[in-house]
């Protein structure tokens, strides 16, 4: 899914909170009554799920990042999270449905970019 992303672990400070920054904002949107989906597939650095409106569809535990999972799992339906990091940068996610053990979520990815 998201592996083919370049660690944002080791990106510089400033750019980290650019992304930040504007992964916050989006986010902030989206409280406002935006629709996720549209700011997903404007913004979102996910080239897995971005042109889906940020959608991926029975996600389960095991095949994720595990912070991304433990962010997922603990939200309700229709529930926004907060802004987390992983090792693929900064990302919020949008509870669609849950059936059992599996989520129907949306979400925005932000990568830091080097700064010149």
């Amino acid at each position: 899914m998201l592996a083919a992303f370049v660690s944002a672990q080791n990106k510089s400070g400033d750019a980290k909170a650019i992304a930040k920054e504007q992964i916050e904002k989006y986010r902030i949107r989206v409280i406002k009554g935006e629709k996720m989906a549209d700011l997903a597939v404007l913004y979102s650095e996910d080239p897995g799920s971005a042109g889906k409106g940020g959608m991926y569809y029975g996600v389960k535990k095991g095949l994720m990042d595990p912070t991304f999972e433990a962010v997922a799992f603990s939200l309700k339906q229709g529930q926004v999270s907060k802004v987390f990091e992983t090792a693929y940068g900064y990302h919020f996610i949008q509870l669609v449905q849950k059936r059992g053990e599996l989520l129907d979520l949306r979400h925005i990815l932000i990568t830091p970019k080097e700064l010149k």
